[in-house]
């Protein structure tokens, strides 16, 4: 009798961690789990500043006539979100964008001997997209989460475009070029990595996070075409042919 309880004791001291340890971890959470979540949200680019992020950085250039030089380009984008869960862990989320960029180009010459600025030329680009990625997350003991997420999307180029229109260089031949860009195609299919925290509270959620969207097909460039005959543009220039490239930041609120 003694032996069978300091064999029950035995096993019950070995069995003790085990048994704290399982109290201790935190099971997957069902906080406010839905399998069908909706939201809405916005977002920005980062390195807008950097051609390699910003491909409307691009310039036109022709010879020392002129240079067309883009010195700022910044995009919005407004979002309404679907997500559907599988489980605790893998989902599918789809998101209906509307981006906005705004570009200001600066158009410089040499003429006539004479060198100066046109001015500022203002162009606003409005597109959507359509990403759809598979999330994967962690969950912490409070209920928070971070997801990596992966997927491809399409995305409408061109869409809408308020260009500057037609400049006048104000020289002896009287030259006078129309400044805009050219697409290949309206619809561009891309792909897109990111990550994300998911902070709930109560029947929310609030989700910052970070997108790189990509596509290495070119399919747009910006162009100066004379109008006209006589004037010292002899045919349209074009900048070098940009491609899809976005690196992004925002905030989604999910219920």
């Amino acid at each position: 009798m003694k032996k069978t309880i300091r064999s029950l004791a035995t096993v019950a001291l070995l069995a003790l961690p085990s048994g704290l340890l399982a109290q201790s971890r935190y099971p997957c959470p069902t906080f406010n789990l839905q399998k069908h979540q909706f939201g809405f949200g916005f977002s920005t680019t980062l390195l807008d500043n950097v051609r390699t992020f910003n491909q409307y950085l691009n310039a036109v250039e022709y010879g020392d006539v002129f240079a067309l030089n883009t010195v700022q380009s910044s995009l919005f984008a407004v979002y309404f979100d679907y997500q559907y869960r599988f489980n605790d862990s893998w989902s599918i989320e789809a998101r209906l964008k509307y981006k906005h960029r705004h570009t200001i180009q600066n158009m410089s010459f040499a003429l006539d001997g004479c060198h100066g600025t046109l001015g500022s030329l203002n162009a606003v680009y409005r597109d959507l997209a359509i990403p759809v990625t598979a999330n994967f997350r962690w969950v912490t003991r409070a209920g928070s989460s971070f997801e990596l997420f992966a997927g491809a999307g399409l995305s409408t180029l061109g869409l809408s475009v308020e260009s500057p229109g037609t400049v006048g260089f104000s020289d002896m031949q009287d030259t006078r070029a129309d400044i805009g860009i050219e697409y290949q195609r309206g619809v561009d299919v891309y792909g897109v990595l990111g990550f994300q925290f998911e902070i709930p509270y109560g029947t929310f959620a609030l989700k910052p996070f970070v997108a790189f969207s990509y596509s290495p097909a070119d399919n747009a460039r910006y162009t100066v075409t004379p109008v006209g005959t006589g004037g010292v543009i002899p045919g349209t220039t074009g900048s070098a042919a940009m491609h899809l490239c976005e690196l992004e930041v925002g905030l989604v609120l999910q219920f």
